[in-house]
């Protein structure tokens, strides 16, 4: 069976939208956030809030250290450069995933001591392709 990769990805506008529509606190993404907070200065209150506008975002030339030459309406190109750690495990916990499966994710990522590594493990576990199941369902 042929996959169309188009059939798996979403606008980034339209991914958000589910995004916004989803519980912005969670346990086990709550409880990775507070063991590996943002490295930097975070704005938001919520990993809801910081992905529903780094979504958004794509979709222009961004501005500052996220400026692009091409607006990026792809939410699979999004997922996949993504490099904030508790984003993922709150997207996979908020999309319905399955809660061994997301907690197996968040351990595997708090025990690689490289914190730029991370989302590369994250995503290990948490393919964009179950995501997109994930939020196809919601």
């Amino acid at each position: 069976m042929t996959i169309n990769h188009l059939e798996e990805d979403f606008h980034v506008d339209e991914f958000a939208r589910v995004l916004l529509s989803l519980e912005p606190h969670l346990p086990v993404s709550d409880s990775y956030e507070r063991d590996c907070p943002q490295l930097q200065r975070a704005w938001w209150s919520s990993q809801q809030e910081h992905m529903v506008t780094w979504f958004q975002g794509q979709n222009s030339q961004g501005s500052g250290p996220f400026s692009r030459k091409v607006p990026n309406a792809s939410a699979r190109t999004t997922y996949n450069r993504l490099l904030c750690p508790a984003a993922f495990v709150w997207m996979a916990e908020a999309l319905g995933e399955d809660l061994k499966v997301v907690q197996t994710a968040a351990d595997a990522a708090r025990a690689e001591a490289n914190p730029r590594k991370r989302p590369g493990v994250l995503r290990q576990h948490l393919p964009w392709t179950r995501i997109a199941e994930l939020a196809r369902a919601v």
